[in-house]
């Protein structure tokens, strides 16, 4: 019984290695008849006989599916070229105006990948412990040339397509693809990608803001706020990116730095009034304000947050005077003329506060009430010149001029705001 067992063992052992044997030579014959399909597309691209080559791309697209051939740099190369051709052919067509967009960029993201998988493998030694130079010399300059339409692209897919995912992959392919070690020295030794790189970093930043993705947007704001055309807008979004972060520090420094670098930008001021206001700290605003008025006199908003912070503690004379100087700097700070108007609507009614123990029959209470009219009728061309810059805001003057008209008894012009703050549900 037990030399029969060894029998049968020793018979199994021979079994094992001669299946190895023969599924080697099977996987072997396997390799090289996918390896022909390549060498058959490679044919084809070559032949000038044969200038359709829609049957190349049948065989390298199958000669990619098969698991045999993934680690072979020979098939990405090819690849890379089959995409390439395609690419131009559509590109070609493009200023006919027959094209489909879409292929053509499709064809552009697999050319290149492709182009960079082969020279990934290539860098790999081989058996003899030797590299291969093929992509980086045949292929990698014309991939670093056609660069470009990665930009053209993201462009095409936020602004036709409103596809903020896809023009991002775009868009950060552009800037991946340069620091891949085929391509850096490329990059880094063009002026013209060196220089436009600032200034295209606020695509990718505001493709990725449309999409909330936070993180993605700051790290390419980052770099877009010092460009001269985008900076100010990108500066902007990396207030809102902090916002989005919930990174209360950073979204108020890069407040005050960005109203430090674009002063003439209310957006800065806005939110930091908004804050301060919130936090109820003015004296930390006003210190602030002071050190920006150093920097930049003449900016009216200067004095307008100084006016808000006056006013808020009910300093209207203060106020009005900060408010005046504003619009004396820029006639056109609507929101100054609103808030004066109604400074000198609440000394008016300060003013009938400290009456209000008079007899209404008597002579001082009608005195009082002269002089109250007085308070409104300067208030009246400061609500006036509001309506004119911002005749379709009836929210922000309707009440103020309806007050003042009723006040100096014209009740031709009070019926006529009346009807426009019905019309806009204001009333």
């Amino acid at each position: 019984m037990k030399k029969l067992i060894f029998v049968l063992i020793a018979v199994l052992g021979m079994s094992t290695t001669t299946f190895a044997q023969t599924n080697e030579k099977e996987m072997k014959k396997a390799v090289k008849a996918a390896q022909r399909i390549v060498k058959d597309a490679k044919d084809e691209m070559e032949r000038a006989d044969i200038p359709d080559k829609r049957h190349a791309k049948q065989l390298i697209d199958q000669a990619m599916q098969n698991d045999l051939l993934q680690n072979w740099d020979q098939m990405w190369l090819e690849a890379a070229i089959v995409y390439r051709e395609f690419y131009n052919q559509e590109n070609v067509k493009s200023y006919n105006g027959r094209y489909d967009t879409v292929t053509m960029y499709n064809y552009l993201t697999d050319w290149f990948k492709y182009t960079l998988k082969a020279d990934s493998l290539e860098q790999i030694p081989n058996s003899k412990g030797k590299t291969s130079k093929e992509a980086r010399e045949d292929l990698i300059p014309d991939v670093y040339k056609n660069m470009g339409g990665l930009i053209n692209g993201g462009i095409f897919y936020f602004n036709h397509r409103e596809d903020y995912a896809k023009a991002y992959e775009l868009f950060d392919t552009y800037f991946t693809m340069a620091k891949h070690d085929a391509i850096k020295d490329l990059a880094e030794a063009d002026e013209y990608f060196q220089n436009s790189k600032v200034n295209l970093s606020y695509f990718p930043g505001l493709a990725a803001f449309y999409q909330d993705k936070w993180a993605d947007a700051l790290k390419y704001f980052q770099i877009a706020k010092d460009d001269e055309e985008y900076g100010e807008m990108a500066t902007v979004y990396l207030c809102e990116c902090y916002g989005g972060l919930r990174d209360s520090a950073q979204w108020l420094q890069s407040l005050k730095d960005g109203l430090v670098k674009y002063p003439t930008k209310d957006y800065f001021y806005s939110q930091l009034l908004n804050y301060y206001n919130l936090k109820n700290d003015m004296g930390e605003l006003e210190k602030f304000v002071q050190s920006m008025i150093e920097i930049d006199p003449e900016k009216a908003y200067n004095y307008y947050v100084l006016g808000y912070i006056a006013q808020q503690s009910k300093d209207y004379a203060k106020a009005i005077e900060q408010y005046q100087v504003a619009i004396d700097k820029d006639e056109t700070l609507a929101d100054a003329y609103n808030n004066l108007g109604l400074c000198i609507m609440s000394q008016a009614t300060e003013f009938m506060d400290s009456k209000s123990k008079l007899n209404y029959r008597s002579a001082e209470y009608k005195k009082a009430l002269a002089e109250e009219k007085e308070y409104y009728k300067k208030a009246l061309p400061y609500y006036e010149k509001l309506k004119t810059l911002e005749p379709d805001a009836v929210a922000k003057w309707g009440l103020g001029l309806y007050t003042i008209y009723y006040k100096l008894d014209m009740e031709k012009e009070m019926n006529q705001v009346e009807k426009q703050l019905k019309s806009k549900g204001l009333i």
